[in-house]
């Protein structure tokens, strides 16, 4: 969840960890247990966004997103991090948004298009976000503005962040592409360089 920045995760591990060690030792539940409780808490929120409760939507949306913070504390703490689990804490993520998003819809406080638009954002970011490091986390925390601000205002916001965020990504795996081959003197090491190789 801080990967883009360690020393935050590391800090707030230090600040919960009795609520860790509460989760892990004490219940026995394990990090995976955790992410799919926290997907459980969105889908909740997800349907009370669309019979209108706002409030209910809210406080289970961030509810998930303590679930959230918590797998990935347990994960750290106690050396539970795996390639499996972050897999799953991702997906499952983006699988929240897609249910508290499509309550929302539902409601009538955003339009359709808006809706979709900002979690294709979202996807776009997600799929290089790993390669590039670049995730502005503009995603189901702007939703809590929703008490000041319109929530098509909201969404909007939500997309374009998102998709400058893909687009920077984007220049970024090209710029450590490239320092990559720099370092290799621009020898692409592929079966055609091999090839025109073995052929001089």
């Amino acid at each position: 969840m801080y990967d883009f920045a360690p020393a935050v995760g590391r800090a707030l591990d230090r600040a919960i960890r009795p609520v860790l060690r509460l989760c892990h030792v004490t219940l026995g539940l394990s990090p995976a247990q955790l992410t799919w409780a926290a997907f459980g808490a969105s889908a909740a929120a997800g349907v009370a966004f669309a019979v209108g409760r706002l409030g209910w939507g809210l406080g289970l949306t961030a509810f998930g997103q303590v679930l959230d913070g918590i797998d990935g504390g347990i994960a750290r703490v106690y050396g539970l991090a795996s390639e499996a689990g972050r897999r799953l804490d991702t997906r499952l993520d983006r699988a929240s948004e897609a249910a508290i998003f499509t309550g929302i819809g539902w409601a009538g406080w955003v339009p359709w298009k808006l809706v979709l638009l900002a979690l294709a954002a979202i996807l776009l970011m997600t799929s290089v976000a790993d390669r590039s490091g670049v995730d502005p986390g503009v995603k189901r925390f702007a939703l809590y503005f929703g008490v000041w601000l319109p929530y098509p205002l909201i969404f909007t916001v939500i997309f374009l962040v998102n998709l400058a965020a893909y687009v920077v990504a984007l220049l970024v795996v090209d710029c450590k592409f490239q320092l990559k081959m720099d370092a290799l003197g621009g020898d692409l090491d592929t079966v055609a360089s091999r090839a025109a190789a073995l052929e001089g």
